[in-house]
């Protein structure tokens, strides 16, 4: 049951990440300059950059990364949630900044190598992305991994 229930909350992260990311991008779409749109364009506007941007991608990238930093997690002397929450923004960060600097361009944006696009992305995105791994992070950590310790072993 221990792998399915990390599955579990691997999807259930990528899906609060997902929100949280498409909230706040409708949110900074609202609060930016001038003309506003209605919200429900605001929210549309925010599920395509999620596409457009590689977030989806950047999810899905990160399930190796991921996999390595739950496995080392055992051997840390450290808080769950201050663990989950630190890697789920440093992964989501470098994933996403990577993902978003190699994801398609629209034919006016003038050519940039790997690092200038991973510089933008980071610069541009770099809260969203380090606050949408935190939620990522502590999402994990509430579905798969709070009662994992807490629980009494039992001998067969």
């Amino acid at each position: 049951m221990g792998n399915t229930n990390r599955l579990v909350g691997y999807l259930a992260s990528a899906a609060s990440a997902s929100l949280f990311y498409v909230v706040w991008s409708a949110v900074a779409f609202e609060f930016g300059p001038p003309p506003h749109a209605s919200i429900v364009f605001n929210i549309g506007l925010a599920i395509f950059f999620w596409f457009a941007e590689g977030m989806w991608a950047a999810l899905g990238l990160m399930a190796v990364p991921w996999y390595l930093a739950v496995r080392g997690y055992g051997r840390l002397q450290c808080s769950g949630p201050v663990y989950y929450g630190l890697i789920g923004a440093a992964t989501v960060l470098v994933v996403g900044s990577g993902a978003s600097s190699l994801s398609p361009k629209p034919l006016f944006i003038e050519d940039q190598t790997f690092r200038e696009g991973f510089m933008i992305a980071a610069d541009r995105q770099g809260v969203c992305l380090l606050l949408t791994g935190l939620v990522f992070g502590l999402t994990f950590w509430l579905v798969s991994e709070r009662l994992r310790r807490s629980r009494p072993l039992t001998a067969s």
